[in-house]
């Protein structure tokens, strides 16, 4: 059935201007976004195929490239940059929502801040957020993305960076894309190399944050930079 044959009360649009986005289900939202279906499926029908592909996951939508929705009978190039388009928006509004302009002071915030950048990818990114003097984030950059679930560290370039932009410290932050926020082995030892790069330069190295779905693991908070174990609840005075 097209779209055109439903009953005003079903079709995607006329049924948000009556009831609200609410109203709609995940698929019908992005049918508006397609606008139109194929010969045998309306833009609904296209909407779910496109879902389906993620298994039912907006999440997995949201790391799905344009090129890789094309594959779904439906979505061409056009529609495929009008969703890119769209969730990119959704990304930045989430951004501007959770943006931090006072200091740093918890892993919890820097959970907060990186999740738009780091929610639903199927591999490693690893980025660094780059500090003044107090605790307030200069800038963040993604300095290294893996091919598969594993990324290495790219302790030059973050020192490099740290550097330029005359950073007092440095929290690394990187995701776990098929959960469990527990560091690895190889975690560890890479921490601990960025860790002992930057301290000559009186750069300290504030935490190393883990994101995993809607958990995360923060090396300070669990007391691994503190010789005695101590739990540390806070970044200040930490340096």
């Amino acid at each position: 059935m097209k779209i055109a044959e439903m009953y005003a009360d079903e079709r995607p649009r006329e049924k948000l201007m009556e009831k609200g986005p609410g109203a709609l289900s995940a698929s019908e939202l992005l049918a508006i976004l397609l606008r139109t279906g194929t010969r045998k499926k309306n833009a609904v029908e296209v909407a779910r195929d496109l879902l389906a592909r993620c298994d039912g996951s907006l999440a997995a939508l949201w790391s799905k490239s344009a090129e890789d929705m094309q594959k779904v009978p439906g979505v061409g190039k056009a529609k495929s940059i009008t969703i890119t388009a769209a969730m990119e928006l959704c990304r930045r509004l989430f951004e501007e929502k959770t943006r931090v302009v006072e200091p740093l002071t918890s892993a919890l915030q820097v959970y907060n801040m990186m999740l738009p950048w780091l929610k639903g990818l199927d591999h490693e990114q690893c980025w660094a957020l780059y500090l003044d003097n107090g605790n307030r984030c200069i800038t963040k950059e993604k300095v290294t993305s893996g091919s598969g679930v594993q990324t290495v560290i790219d302790t030059r370039q973050i020192l490099k960076k740290a550097i330029e932009k005359q950073a007092n410290s440095i929290i690394l932050v990187h995701n776990h894309p098929f959960g469990n926020a527990v560091p690895s082995q190889a975690d560890v030892e890479e921490t601990r190399k960025l860790q002992l790069a930057v301290k000559p330069f009186n750069i300290a190295l504030l935490d190393h944050v883990i994101i995993a779905g809607t958990e995360f693991f923060s090396f300070n908070e669990d007391g691994t930079f503190d010789s005695r174990g101590r739990r540390r609840n806070n970044y200040l005075n930490e340096s």
